[in-house]
């Protein structure tokens, strides 16, 4: 009787199965958010010439700041996939850099981007600039880097059905690019090379707040001409000017002549940085690169052994 009744209720069990179940959408699978991308091409004494061939989207616990994934996209933007019902903070930015390069970022709120010291065969020939080139950091100018943030991105849970998410994201430079204009070079077939800092200028930028540090490096740049008429023009860019500096921005130009001699002239262009919206240094003086004196036998002297430091008083 009691085998009798056991099969009763396995009977029983298998009747009420189909009836009890039901196919439910999941909520808790991973699932696909589509992020569109766009790069702010407008930028002051910079032509974009093509477009970052990779950029970097990670996506971050708004709650507690930590890294949770990460996707590589084109600079038009892709698919991202996250697991549902949280708050983010999103940052994108282009992953084809070469001086310009981030630190912490694992963490959204210490996230930065800084740039390379040069090597110690640079600083050489900028040792008699009256500073203390040893202790000074001085880097290379940084390439743009492009950023984008969206705050507070809350992604529901939802049923893998579901039509996907889709975040539209702005990229726009956290770099600036100046322009040094000098009037007027004379001496011009005396010049060997040249090359520029400028002293006290923003390190890094906490990219996830766009915010400038008040730790200061000096800009090493090498990219200048000088036309016709001696006006030397020179290009760098840097993180920007902040007034949580309090040292001047000094500009060296650095000339060595076809001899292998130095000529240093410094000039403070403190004034010359906030507020400029076009972002040109203008210069107004002469400067002389004078016609090297070579050893008895005329011959080139391929070395660098005595500096005239030159200060200037300038009209700006």
């Amino acid at each position: 009787m009691i085998r009798g009744i056991a099969k009763y209720l396995v009977m029983l069990i298998i009747c009420i199965l189909p009836t009890a179940c039901q196919r439910r959408p999941l909520t808790t699978a991973d699932y696909t958010v589509i992020v569109n991308l766009e790069i702010e091409k407008n930028i002051v004494n910079y032509e974009v010439e093509k477009d970052p061939s990779l950029m970097r989207c990670i996506f971050y616990d708004s709650q507690t700041g930590a890294f949770v994934t990460q996707a590589f996209l084109p600079p038009t933007g892709g698919q991202v996939s996250l697991i549902p019902a949280r708050e983010y903070d999103v940052i994108v930015y282009n992953f084809d850099t070469e001086s310009t390069w981030l630190e912490d970022e694992n963490w959204y709120h210490t996230i930065y981007a800084s740039t390379s010291l040069i090597p110690d065969s640079f600083k050489t020939k900028l040792r008699s600039r009256a500073s203390k080139t040893d202790e000074e950091l001085i880097v290379y100018d940084p390439d743009h880097l492009y950023v984008g943030r969206l705050d507070d991105v809350f992604i529901p849970s939802r049923s893998v059905e579901a039509p996907a998410v889709v975040l539209d994201i702005k990229c726009e430079t956290i770099v600036e690019s100046w322009i040094i204009e000098v009037s007027t070079i004379t001496g011009v077939k005396n010049i060997g090379s040249m090359a520029g800092v400028v002293t006290s200028l923003a390190g890094s930028n906490q990219i996830a707040y766009n915010e400038r540090s008040a730790d200061y490096v000096s800009v090493y740049f090498d990219n200048q001409t000088i036309d016709e008429n001696g006006v030397l023009t020179a290009k760098f860019n840097t993180f920007g000017w902040t007034d949580k500096i309090s040292e001047p921005q000094v500009l060296s130009l650095v000339f060595t002549d076809v001899a292998g001699k130095g000529h240093v002239f410094n000039i403070d262009v403190s004034n010359q940085f906030p507020g400029n919206k076009e972002q040109i240094i203008r210069i107004n003086t002469e400067i002389d690169i004078p016609e090297p004196m070579t050893s008895g036998d005329g011959g080139f002297v391929p070395k660098v052994d005595e500096w005239d430091e030159i200060n200037t008083d300038i009209i700006i």
